[in-house]
């Protein structure tokens, strides 16, 4: 079953302990697990699953990619705005390969969160949903995720409320 949840997170160590735990349940799940990050969150990432004694359940099964989040979203980027076929192109076969051993997908992604951060608000909320729609034809979940800050401001409350509605699971709080 696809579930597409977001974490919204005050401190870094916050989101990475979250999403440690995240990779961890798919691996054990024999799940094959994407991370779609920044370096520096792929770096922490990696250093708190090998305190946790994860990276064991990484290294003999194959089943944890991970991929940095600039460079993915440049691929399916035009002129600031999320091309939904190149999307699907490029998402689509990460997941197709990712599931071609007959294992479940789940997914951890910071793409949208760039996004916000560039202030480009409605290519963000527009990948959301392009996550939904390929979610219609794969088979995973996702968990993005978003720093709380990103949503304090004037007329922030719509902009949150429109990035909870593309979700089915909601985590964490707004500042």
């Amino acid at each position: 079953m696809n579930s597409h949840g977001v974490y919204f997170y005050e401190e870094d160590t916050f989101l990475i302990d979250n999403v440690a735990h995240f990779v961890k349940e798919g691996l054990e799940q024999k799940e094959t697990v994407i991370v779609v990050a920044t370096a520096e969150h792929r770096t922490d990432l990696k250093t708190t699953l090998m305190a946790d004694n994860v990276i064991g359940l990484l290294a003999p099964s194959g089943n944890y990619l991970t991929l940095d989040a600039s460079t993915t979203l440049s691929l399916f980027m035009l002129n600031g705005w999320p091309d939904e076929q190149l999307f699907l192109k490029v998402i689509g076969r990460i997941i197709g390969s990712a599931t071609a051993a007959g294992t479940r997908v789940r997914i951890y992604g910071e793409m949208v969160a760039l996004l916000w951060a560039e202030g480009n608000h409605l290519a963000a909320i527009h990948l959301e949903r392009l996550w939904n729609k390929l979610a219609m034809q794969r088979d995973f979940s996702l968990l993005c995720g978003y720093p709380s800050f990103a949503f304090q401001g004037p007329n922030m409350d719509f902009a949150f409320q429109d990035v909870c509605a593309c979700h089915s699971q909601i985590t964490g709080r707004r500042a």
